[in-house]
């Protein structure tokens, strides 16, 4: 099977044989003694690729051609795979997506934090998704006008022109459903779009969020300001076409940046929120908290974490969940008998978690709002002296402070959650030279069809 990508002209073409993979999941070869990091190529194959741009260091090229396919290559299930930048492995067979994953994680450890887990029975497990398609519980599409429409879509790689989408492979079809019937009224009611350039227009985002336990969908309009318009016939289209809709809510962000939702959040009809499930328990998801995308794969993983902290019910210290969001594994932990601190610096996802903890019941749980590397620091110097650490940071990695108070207070268990496995290499790097050893490494893929990957590493103080 040859598969041909349109590829700008003037840049050298290159005959490349794939020999590894990028972090974002490109191919990687070699070429005039640099590497060459080519997106939708896989290990394995020989290909044609152009070069669109040259570093000191590396290349980076477009994909022209396969000459020689690797077996694991299969047909996308999404039309627009390639043009979009939400997915970066639907060409390779699900299977071939978890050994790639297990070996850009063991790679990027030994790399960047010289850690050698490859090799140890067999080196970290992939947690298959029982569900490869169709699993995420949110979208969020930025909305353009393009000939005179109204348009959903995702951002192209490296850009922000919007590629229509009219249903994505890897959402929950009731976040998609939901999504066109809002495109579709603002089209109706001639609404005026943002328009990132002149930073004019008023609706810049259109998002639906899933409780998938309880049925529920929220649906969030995030424009530049308040809009004095009747909403009814909105939410009657919604409510008639949208199974399980419950709440309609204004997102408002007018700041001038990338940064998708505002602080604050107007409810038009309904309630705003859904509720979800894990565990027997159940949470309150607003517009802005965080939980992760792929509920059966969160109790997956939490499931882990939880196994793993067992031993610190014994010693009756506290847990701290930092970056605790909803608060849904701290109350996970708190109905296993574990006290529990929670930190996380949404206002809104420590209201939803409070509100939780309430409605279940649940004692032995405190919540403090505020940044991680600021309260815990504070916390330890006040004589916190926790059982157990979980970290599960975004992207960017734990900040020193957050380190250096884990070491202060000599806790014995941390559990560290990373979706991003370069950072995860080095803030584990730093633990190990904080007293620390590596105990259990699992990855659970949170994320399939593209290259990330959740990594739960599981740290006793040596």
């Amino acid at each position: 099977m040859r598969r041909t990508r349109r590829a700008p002209p003037g840049g050298p073409r290159l005959r490349l044989l794939i020999e590894g993979l990028g972090s974002e999941g490109e191919g990687v070869g070699r070429a005039q003694g640099r590497a060459v990091f080519v997106p939708f190529a896989l290990p394995g194959e020989r290909v044609l690729a152009r070069v669109v741009h040259a570093g000191a260091r590396r290349l980076v090229a477009e994909l022209d051609e396969v000459l020689e396919p690797a077996p694991e290559r299969v047909r996308p299930p999404c039309p627009v795979f390639g043009r979009c930048g939400g997915c970066q492995l639907q060409h390779a067979g699900y299977s071939a997506q978890l050994a790639l994953k297990r070996r850009l994680l063991v790679e990027t450890l030994r790399s960047v934090g010289g850690l050698e887990v490859g090799e140890r029975d067999g080196g970290p497990r992939v947690l298959a998704a029982p569900e490869p398609l169709g699993y995420r519980n949110r979208g969020q599409y930025p909305v353009a006008r393009q000939a005179r429409r109204v348009v959903t879509g995702f951002f192209a790689p490296r850009s922000h022109a919007v590629v229509p989408v009219e249903a994505c492979a890897i959402h929950d079809p009731r976040v998609d459903q939901a999504v066109r019937v809002v495109r579709a009224w603002a089209q109706r009611e001639r609404l005026r779009v943002y328009d990132e350039e002149r930073r004019t227009g008023w609706l810049r985002h259109v998002m639906a969020r899933v409780g998938v336990a309880s049925g529920q969908v929220l649906v969030v309009l995030v424009g530049r300001h308040e809009l004095r318009c009747d909403w009814r016939a909105l939410t009657r289209e919604l409510g008639a076409r949208v199974p399980g809709v419950v709440g309609l809510v204004l997102n408002l962000q007018p700041a001038s940046s990338n940064v998708i939702l505002g602080r604050r959040s107007l409810p038009l009809w309904g309630q705003p929120h859904v509720e979800e499930s894990l565990f027997g328990l159940r949470f309150r998801l607003s517009v802005g908290s965080f939980f992760q995308v792929n509920t059966r794969q969160a109790e997956q993983l939490f499931g882990r974490v939880r196994a793993f902290l067992g031993e610190a019910a014994e010693r009756g210290r506290p847990v701290v969940d930092a970056y605790s969001g909803v608060g849904v594994l701290a109350q996970v932990l708190a109905q296993a008998n574990l006290p529990v601190v929670g930190i996380e610096v949404v206002p809104q996802a420590v209201a939803d978690a409070r509100a939780s903890a309430r409605a279940q019941g649940l004692g032995g749980l405190e919540f403090h709002e505020g940044l991680v590397e600021e309260v815990l620091p504070r916390l330890v110097a006040r004589g916190l002296r926790p059982g157990a650490v979980v970290l599960d940071p975004p992207r960017k990695g734990c900040e020193p402070a957050v380190l250096e108070a884990l070491a202060r207070s000599r806790v014995p268990r941390v559990a560290y959650v990373s979706c991003h496995p370069g950072t995860l290499a080095r803030d584990l790097a730093e633990l190990r030279t904080l007293g620390y050893r590596l105990h259990t490494l699992e990855a659970v893929d949170m994320f399939p069809q593209t290259a990330h990957v959740e990594t739960f590493a599981g740290l006793v103080r040596a």
